[in-house]
């Protein structure tokens, strides 16, 4: 896990690629957080890219037992749960990776580690 230490805290590139990395997951789900994850070998980028694959991954965990729970009043509601927690947690990971910090999201399962 401390093999991003050998990042670059000035490299604006590896920090715009974190920062999109992060945000990519609000609107396009796993798909860039995987690209970025199997593209980039940068220690820093590849463990933001497998914290937030793995955040991405437990969001379609979520939704996939929200489902079921569609029929029932509480069904209803937990969708809109998972999208708002996406949305700050991701924001939050795009925050302080801006900052050149790591981020663990919180209630994340992980399925893909160090």
């Amino acid at each position: 896990m401390n093999n991003y230490l050998n990042y670059n805290k000035d490299s604006e590139i590896d920090r715009l690629i974190v920062v999109a990395t992060h945000l990519g997951g609000i609107f396009f789900g796993f798909i860039p957080t995987l690209l970025v994850y199997l593209v980039k070998n940068n220690g820093w980028i590849k463990e933001n890219a497998r914290n937030a694959l793995n955040w991405q991954l437990t969001t379609l965990i979520y939704f996939g037992i929200c489902w079921p729970l569609v029929f029932i009043i509480i069904g209803l509601l937990l969708p809109w749960l998972i999208v708002i927690l996406n949305i700050v947690f991701s924001l939050v990971a795009a925050i302080r990776s801006s900052k050149g910090k790591q981020y663990k999201y919180p209630l994340s399962f992980e399925f893909i580690k160090s």
